[in-house]
């Protein structure tokens, strides 16, 4: 007896497309948009770009996948489309802009080809883009203001309001510098008002062009009041930022920290201005970090760099009566006579003093420039980073200079260092399974709902953003424990989603974050835990 014997492959067929036949065969459903797994509650408004699935049809050799700004997807209106897809799964490799409409602004629809023809397109998915919170300010210390992280923001905008002014910076925290150099006194430093804002890292490009605007809305303006400057004995205070770390313990800090201190003498004497340095030993010799010259009882990291410190007589006499713009610090010496840039000026690219964009504005659409003003992962709790201030004193003559009174050693013998640790956020790619869908063997959308899921043909995998990462690198590999990686993508990511090309096996893979204000070339953060899945074999049926 004859028999035939066929292959059927769950999802996937082989063999040529017949043309025409739309009318008999049926669209896609359940198109629907995700962060991190497909059977998440429906929802039509994200903060950061999704990653999209939709039921499988039958006998469908691949699908189509369009992305655009209006239901008729015209050709002006196209966002981003694919025509190869093997899953019904789709990640985006392009940053969709903030943007909101009534009732949607942005749509998706899907169609399959199969081996009898190309179905309709399945009917418009809208959805929003916008950010799901507003910073709102935290507990600080005089001179720093402090708010709360917000998801997916990979810098902030700070409005002061009072001076005019707007800069960048990649943590939750900002002194008061502006308010506080060259003058001291309750009618300059005793209110600031200000806004923050926060933006995300640029990736991709829209096929329309349609620019994708990086920033969030401002928030309100929130108000801080400061105390009376604090003369006497100058003392460390607390480092700030996720957490705070001060005399009574330290802590790992997920972002880079801000610095509070007060008083104005050192060992050395006193000075109205001040610099803090941070070092990988308690006797503070190895210096890491040199910060940038303010007149604040704070300091905070700023890739924007120092403010530019008057330069002679008549730039003094200014500052005392107005405000400085960012720029070049000028002469400035350590106690020992020696001179270093701050951190901030090492790579920063402000304008010279003079200029008209000095500090005062943000650039139209931010991406990852300035000064690497963060530090390395300390792996605590074993290790951890070492801070002091000292006072700078300012000798007026022919050309103005900034000297030191001690020197960093000096200050952390007499007992004037604190301590901090500071981590890099691994990103989390499980709860309770991995944070992965795609086609089951039995042909189904499947969402991993346990450790080792099992799935057909390419998975999508996602991962929620770790705090201060730019951009992601993706490895996997048969092994957990050592890793070893058989594959990696060849070009970071900064999506948070991706469709993994594994074939048949059992499987791991992990996800670490790169931190763009981390020294060196390699700004490498800590590996998530290895994650299991499992794609299973292409089935086999006799057909008699």
């Amino acid at each position: 007896m004859a028999s035939l014997v066929a292959l059927f492959l769950a999802g996937s067929a082989q063999g040529g497309v017949k043309p025409g036949a739309v009318g008999r065969l049926t669209a896609p459903t359940g198109v629907k948009a995700f962060l991190l797994r497909a059977d998440e509650p429906s929802s039509h408004t994200f903060s950061r770009t999704p990653a999209f699935a939709w039921q499988p049809v039958r006998g469908a050799v691949r699908y189509e996948f369009e992305l655009a700004t209006s239901q008729r997807f015209s050709d002006n209106a196209m966002l981003w489309s694919a025509t190869n897809l093997r899953s019904p799964v789709v990640s985006i490799p392009i940053a969709l802009p903030w943007i909101t409409g009534s009732p949607y602004s942005l749509y998706t629809h899907v169609r399959a080809v199969t081996r009898n023809g190309v179905t309709p397109w399945s009917t418009p998915y809208g959805f929003n883009m916008r950010w799901a919170s507003v910073p709102t300010p935290m507990s600080s210390y005089p001179g720093l203001v402090r708010w709360t992280p917000v998801a997916g923001a990979t810098q902030y905008n700070v409005w002061f309001v009072d001076v005019g002014k707007v800069f960048t910076t990649m943590t939750n925290v900002a002194d008061e510098r502006e308010y506080y150099s060259f003058h001291d006194s309750t009618p300059w430093t005793g209110v600031v008002h200000w806004r923050v804002r926060p933006e995300r890292y640029l990736y991709g490009a829209a096929t329309n062009g349609l620019p994708a605007v990086s920033f969030g809305p401002w928030s309100p303006v929130y108000t801080s009041y400061n105390p009376p400057f604090a003369v006497g004995p100058l003392s460390a205070v607390a480092a700030v930022s996720d957490t705070t770390s001060n005399a009574l313990g330290a802590q790992p800090h997920r972002l880079m920290p801000g610095f509070a201190f007060n008083g104005d003498v050192g060992v050395g004497g006193a000075g109205s201005l001040f610099r803090v340095y941070i070092s990988t030993d308690r006797d503070c010799v190895n210096i890491v970090y040199r910060g940038a010259i303010v007149g604040s009882p704070a300091y905070a990291p700023r890739p924007t760099g120092p403010l530019a410190l008057p330069a002679t007589h008549d730039d003094l006499l200014a500052a005392e009566a107005g405000l400085l713009k960012d720029g070049l610090e000028g002469s400035t010496f350590m106690s020992d006579g020696f001179s270093y840039l701050s951190t901030e000026s090492s790579s920063a690219s402000p304008a010279p003093g003079g200029s008209g964009s000095g500090g005062t504005s943000a650039p139209p659409s931010q991406t990852v420039t300035g000064a690497k003003v963060d530090l390395w992962d300390t792996e605590w709790p074993g290790g951890r980073y070492y801070w002091t201030v000292v006072p700078v004193a300012v000798n007026d003559g022919a050309t103005v200079t900034y000297h030191d009174t001690e020197l960093p050693q000096e200050a952390c013998q007499a007992g004037r260092v604190l301590t901090f640790g500071k981590v890099s956020e691994p990103a989390v790619t499980a709860e309770q399974g991995a944070y992965a869908s795609g086609l089951s063997p039995h042909g189904q959308l499947f969402s991993a709902n346990k450790a080792a899921a099992r799935f057909y043909g390419p998975p999508l995998v996602a991962w929620k953003p770790a705090l201060g990462a730019y951009e992601y690198e993706l490895e996997w590999g048969h092994k957990a424990y050592p890793f070893a990686a058989t594959g990696k993508i060849t070009t970071p990511t900064s999506s948070t989603s991706y469709v993994l090309p594994l074939g048949p096996g059992t499987w791991y893979y992990r996800v670490r974050g790169l931190n763009a204000f981390i020294p060196g070339n390699e700004p490498l953060m800590s590996w998530s835990d290895p994650t299991r899945l499992v794609v299973a074999p292409p089935s086999f049926r006799v057909v008699r």
